[in-house]
């Protein structure tokens, strides 16, 4: 067949179009069909690509990963592409591109990237792709070339930009290369809008950027990876290369623990799991992620039986509470809640129990609430987990939190008597934070977690633990801390004021009628 043999004629062997039998042009025309048909077989019989670690050309005989990535890539139209280092991935979309160009004309390819060197690079591979190609498949450059523009006879074109211009096109395909990297994405994004809209495809590729734990790619692809939205979400692991070995991965890993003492970089350059590629930077966290994975255990949330028992109570369970374990009688737990104002913008209020005697995490109450009626639901909770005592964040929102506890709401039945109220270091009603205070939180919550003494069910409260910054003590810019604040206000709870032994003088619960009379907040 043509396509087996054309990389395998000698350098100096007439190319098949020179004065080629009928025949033979007969089966040119069998082959363009097929690549036209088929980008995969394109790829993998005519393509040659450069290999800088065996310093020479190879073909493109695409790996199963590859394969499916391009059949993602071809069949969507916003796709985003979270990759280890060194799997082909710009390769192939500039694959794709070519295809495009030369089976799809005509087409405007724009290729973005950081630097406009950057970018022109792209389009030499490009150009490059096509040029190794036999002269029956390629297509005659046009009579405009450039570092930043090629044109090809069938009319279709390939643009190189940084992403700080480009913007007034409109491409069949836009290519951003390394995404995660671009300053501003979400504005470029908007920029280049009209190539989606006019039925153009957008493809995001990049490694993650480990400084932005938040960023608008990685916002893109969680959403896509979650099934919202309309991006089509792709991760290729450092293991999606067929010739890596674990042997192999343990010694990059090695040599990159050795430079810099934790596995930030590995998880950058090679992560394993989507989880590892969109961690923050292990090193700047306060309690190390093995420690908080050790105590984590995600649990599905109990079904009917719970809310039935609560309705035997006279309680009802708030729409937006986990509960992971039922309440016990007689025995003994404690909560922490950290309130927040409660509109669209603002944080989640968050309030969690915990098994007093275990530490377990039983239940979990989140939502954008305002203050009276996130007290409200916290009382529905205590009530049902047998009165626990509650330690609120007394900060901003948490007065309004604590004065409705005080009266116990305005009409509430008796099943909402207010749960008794913990006090805090400086023995008022509600835990005051301030810089030691809180260093005292978390210097707890860490030992808890070497220790073993906790088990958290859910995965945003120990996703928010481990990436509490050690320096600041609070989430990275663009992350949030909520539930880890909440989680460590029980543990508080726990420690000082609930039913375990206490390393220091315990904090006592009162009638906060009494508590609240006496304080000065």
């Amino acid at each position: 067949m043509l396509a087996s043999t054309i990389h395998s004629r000698k350098p100096d062997a007439p190319s098949p179009d020179e004065g080629a039998p009928a025949l033979f042009a007969h089966e040119m025309r069998i082959e363009r069909l097929r690549c036209a048909a088929d980008a995969s077989y394109f790829c993998h019989h005519y393509l040659q690509i450069e290999s800088p670690e065996q310093r020479a050309l190879l073909p493109f005989a695409l790996w199963p990963a590859q394969e499916e990535a391009l059949r993602t890539i071809q069949s969507e139209r916003k796709v985003v592409v979270l990759k280890a280092r060194q799997l082909g991935l710009t390769w192939l979309a500039l694959s794709h591109a070519l295809w495009l160009m030369l089976f799809r004309p005509p087409a405007t390819i724009l290729l973005f990237s950081l630097r406009e060197s950057e970018a022109r690079e792209l389009l030499r591979r490009l150009r490059a792709l096509h040029a190794r190609l036999p002269t029956w498949l390629q297509q005659p450059s046009g009579d405009r070339a450039a570092q930043e523009l090629w044109t090809l006879g069938n009319g279709s074109r390939a643009l190189a930009f940084s992403t700080r211009a480009g913007r007034s096109y409109t491409g069949t395909l836009a290519l951003v290369d390394e995404a995660d990297f671009v300053p501003h994405l979400a504005d470029f994004l908007n920029a280049v809008k009209p190539t989606v809209d006019g039925g153009g495809q957008l493809l995001l590729l990049s490694t993650a950027d480990k400084a932005q734990p938040q960023s608008p790619f990685k916002r893109l692809f969680r959403a896509g990876w979650e099934g919202v939205g309309d991006y089509a979400a792709l991760f290729l692991p450092w293991h999606a290369r067929p010739d890596r070995s674990p042997a192999w991965y343990a010694a990059v890993r090695a040599e990159m623990f050795a430079q810099r003492g934790s596995d930030d970089d590995l998880h950058q350059e090679y992560p394993a799991t989507v989880e590892e590629a969109l961690r923050v930077r292990l090193l700047a966290a306060r309690i190390p992620a093995d420690d908080v994975a050790a105590v984590s255990a995600e649990a599905v949330a109990l079904p009917w039986a719970v809310r039935q028992l609560a309705a035997q109570m006279k309680l009802s369970i708030p729409t937006g509470a986990a509960l992971f374990c039922a309440p016990e009688p007689d025995r003994p737990y404690v909560a922490g809640a950290d309130p927040a104002e409660g509109n669209p913008a603002s944080d989640e209020s968050v309030m969690t129990v915990l098994d007093a005697l275990s530490g377990e995490q039983v239940a979990l109450l989140a939502g954008k609430l305002p203050p009276e009626l996130f007290a409200h639901q916290c009382a529905q909770l205590c009530a049902l987990y047998n009165g626990a005592p509650l330690l609120v964040e007394r900060n901003n929102h948490g007065h309004t939190v604590l004065a409705w506890l005080r009266e116990g709401g305005i009409g509430a039945p008796d099943a909402l008597r207010p749960p008794p109220l913990l006090r805090g270091l400086d023995g008022k009603p509600g835990w005051l934070t301030t810089a030691v205070s809180k260093t005292r939180l978390y210097d707890e919550l860490a030992r808890a977690c070497r220790a073993r003494a906790l088990l958290l069910h859910d995965a945003e409260s120990a996703a928010q633990l481990a990436a509490i910054e050690a320096a600041t003590l609070r989430a990275p810019a663009g992350l949030h801390d909520d539930r880890a604040t909440a989680l460590a206000l029980a543990f508080a709870a726990l420690t000082w004021g609930g039913a375990a032994a206490s390393p220091v003088a315990p904090i006592e619960a009162e009638d906060p009628l009494r508590a609240y009379d006496r304080s000065a907040f």
